[in-house]
């Protein structure tokens, strides 16, 4: 996958989180729940900024390919 900026990484957490608020539980949402917890909602301390490129969220990373394969059909 290609990097993003930040500005798109933070626009695709956002969308992950909004997802994720419509189910009760999941490990989805366990999992970023933590990440903004111990980030203190602090882009630059969540893991999208692992990687290079802001891709290491593996939430993000299902998101954009899902928008990518919806995209070239």
């Amino acid at each position: 996958m290609e990097g993003l900026t930040r500005d798109e990484a933070v626009l695709l957490c956002s969308r992950v989180r909004e997802q994720n608020q419509a189910t009760v539980y999941s490990p989805e949402r366990i999992q970023c729940w933590k990440c903004v917890r111990s980030s203190g909602g602090n882009p630059d301390a969540m893991l999208m900024t692992r990687s290079p490129g802001y891709l290491g969220c593996d939430l993000i990373n299902k998101l954009l390919a899902r928008m990518k394969r919806a995209s070239s059909v």
